[in-house]
């Protein structure tokens, strides 16, 4: 199991920093700041700082680097995400276990969300995840977008869920048991509003992550 967290993670387990794998990926593409900045709608600076590690990017800015350079969240966040890997043998024909302990985490720079694989990897028609939320922690102030559906329930905490373009947004309110489906192509973004770690399951079709 990997986990991606800030740059002192990275410093301590030898690996890339976030704003050093998206000055990599930028560079491997042959992009000036501006351009990338422009396409993902930040600011130069910002980007500057981004990948100087001094600042902090929302999930929201993380997916549109992603989806600038082609890549999904997971690919940007830990290179070691499975795609075009071979799969392990195994015993079982019909069936795989993802263990508890086993599980593909990746924790989100910053606000220290976790996002945990329930299913093997990224190269299936459905993506299931353990989402835990800290306490006054969310996804940033701007909408993520993308192709597909998804659904969530929430298992503990309290959740605020906004759906729908800027000055359109539907706000809703979650708690223990309570699920919500939407299209993924509309803005959401969430907050934890409770004052426990908020746990969340969903279910994604297909993968974004």
């Amino acid at each position: 199991m990997k986990n991606v967290d800030n740059a002192r993670a990275g410093a301590r387990t030898g690996t890339p920093s976030v704003g050093a794998r998206v000055r990599r990926e930028r560079k491997r593409r042959g992009r000036t700041l501006k351009e990338l900045a422009e396409q993902c709608g930040i600011s130069v600076s910002f980007l500057s700082q981004l990948e100087r590690d001094m600042t902090r990017p929302s999930v929201g800015t993380l997916h549109s680097l992603a989806e600038a350079f082609g890549m999904s969240m997971g690919e940007l966040l830990d290179p070691e995400d499975g795609r075009g890997t071979e799969k392990p043998k195994r015993d079982l024909r019909f069936a795989e276990v993802v263990r508890a302990d086993r599980r593909k985490t990746i924790i989100y720079p910053g606000s220290g969300i976790r996002n945990e694989m329930l299913t093997p990897d990224l190269n299936r028609a459905l993506q299931m995840m353990w989402v835990v939320i800290p306490v006054g922690e969310g996804t940033g102030e701007d909408g993520l977008v993308h192709e597909g559906e998804e659904c969530g329930v929430v298992i503990e905490g309290r959740v605020a869920i906004w759906v729908g373009p800027p000055g359109d947004e539907e706000y809703l309110e979650l708690g223990p048991g309570d699920a919500v489906y939407q299209l993924s192509k509309h803005p959401h973004r969430s907050r934890n509003i409770g004052d426990v770690d908020a746990l969340i399951v969903t279910a994604i079709t297909p993968p974004s992550l």
